[in-house]
């Protein structure tokens, strides 16, 4: 399970072959087609995991819609439904999980973060064995940055450069864009307003307030996946297709098998990554869908479960149906 916040490396490919990614869920059919079938079936029980796009009625106010993104690049997803579409251009406001997508104000972000990426005390070299931190300071050294940077950071900090994605870096510069950006543009288009229900600092300062223990165990899991990062990409996009996200969890376990991802630890990941934004975002979309006319548009992982968006609105009164 990779989570992107907008911040990647940006190491120049020597290697500039095509890239083409493997889809983990059919090298698991191939090897285990009952495992897969297993994985797949658990993660279309999880509540409100049916659809990507959801209607938000409350009495007396203009229907609102919530959508699911997922924050890859992938070139079957260049374009947005037609019904998302319409609901975008019925909608007054779109809101995302953060509005801010100039280079200037991301530059601002990171220099606001810096203070929480630091680790005095060396951190990584207590936490990592030789052959793991080996990996830490190639991704660095790739990324343009000296080696020797990983015994200062934090390792929610290295695990932002771990996710880097060859692949999605070439589809980008061949000018396809993730399903976030497809729908900004389209309100952009249209002169619709456009708020952040998250600023980007904020997404940094919820990574830094990850216990120390489970921020070492994500970083165990992120090296160990990342030999096969853009095939864990090119999943992450599968899955979001055939509505089956919450297996991201499953398969991150599946991949990473030696970094200790019990229920318990997966369990504590999800709350910190998702749930406990989850009711940030929801305070914060709520004076918008009093008034209505609201597209909301977030990772589609943000909707699923108990805590999940979807839930959280019928909680608070609102009638939320699915439409695709």
């Amino acid at each position: 399970m990779t989570t992107n916040f907008g911040f990647s490396a940006t190491s120049k490919d020597a290697d500039e072959t095509p890239c083409v990614p493997t889809s983990v869920l059919y090298e698991i059919d191939h090897r285990d087609r009952g495992k897969l079938e297993k994985i797949l079936n658990d993660a279309s029980r999880v509540a409100n995991s049916e659809a990507v796009l959801w209607r938000i009625d409350k009495s007396g106010t203009p229907a609102s819609f919530l959508f699911g993104t997922v924050h890859v690049i992938d070139k079957n997803l260049q374009s947005l439904s037609q019904a998302t579409l319409a609901a975008i251009d019925s909608s007054k406001v779109v809101a995302v999980e953060a509005a801010e997508t100039s280079r200037s104000s991301l530059t601002n972000a990171m220099a606001q973060a810096q203070p929480l990426m630091v680790s005095r005390d060396r951190e990584l070299q207590r936490i990592l064995a030789d052959d793991e931190m080996a990996v830490v300071e190639k991704v660095l050294a790739d990324a343009g940055y000296p080696p020797q940077l990983a015994l200062g950071l934090k390792p929610w900090a290295v695990t932002m450069f771990l996710a880097d994605s060859r692949c999605q870096r070439q589809l980008q510069d061949l000018g396809m864009k993730p399903i976030d950006t497809l729908v900004i543009e389209r309100a952009q288009a249209s002169g619709t307003r456009i708020v952040g229900l998250e600023t980007t600092f904020e997404q940094y300062s919820s990574l830094a307030s990850i216990p120390s223990d489970l921020q070492a165990t994500w970083l165990k899991a992120s090296i160990e996946l990342h030999p096969r990062v853009d095939d864990v990409t090119q999943t992450m996009s599968e899955l979001y297709r055939f509505r089956r996200m919450d297996a991201a969890w499953t398969l991150t376990r599946e991949l990473a098998p030696n970094a200790g991802l019990d229920d318990a630890t997966l369990a504590s990941l999800r709350e910190e990554l998702v749930s406990k934004r989850n009711e940030r975002m929801i305070e914060r979309a709520l004076p918008l869908l009093d008034q209505g006319s609201v597209f909301i548009a977030v990772g589609a992982m943000h909707h699923l479960g108990p805590h999940g968006l979807v839930a959280l609105l019928r909680e608070r009164g609102f009638a939320v149906t699915a439409i695709e």
